[in-house]
């Protein structure tokens, strides 16, 4: 699955397309990245329709800009992120079970303690 990012308007607006087949979807952003670069003065309509049914028209002087973004592997990058974020946190809490101040804190508070009739409990 590929996707088709475009940024456009004096907002700006962002819209995403989205295609099954590598090929047309780099057709489409070759499209919006070429106009892209042509003289704001040029009011070229530019129109598509991706593999769901969306369809766009804009005029070329309005895009500031496209991404075509490999789904798959995007899919990936962020599994990637999740495993990193979940390291750093194993390897923090590892550093603060071996922290001084931290061990000092934790030993000072001691464990928490219901009784009855106390804390809202019932007697």
């Amino acid at each position: 699955m590929f996707s088709l990012t475009i940024s456009f308007g004096p907002g700006p607006t962002m819209w995403t397309l989205m295609w099954r087949d590598k090929d047309r979807a780099y057709v489409a952003y070759q499209v919006y990245a070429h106009h892209n670069t042509a003289m704001p003065t040029d009011m070229g309509i530019l129109d598509l329709t991706d593999d769901f049914g969306q369809q766009c028209r804009l005029q070329r002087n309005v895009i500031h800009g496209v991404m075509l973004e490999d789904m798959e592997l995007s899919k990936l990058a962020v599994i990637e992120r999740a495993l990193h974020q979940a390291r750093t946190q194993a390897k923090a809490a590892e550093a603060a079970e071996s922290d001084q101040v931290l061990r000092v804190a934790r030993t000072r508070s001691g464990p928490a303690v219901l009784m009855p009739g106390m804390n809202g409990m019932p007697r």
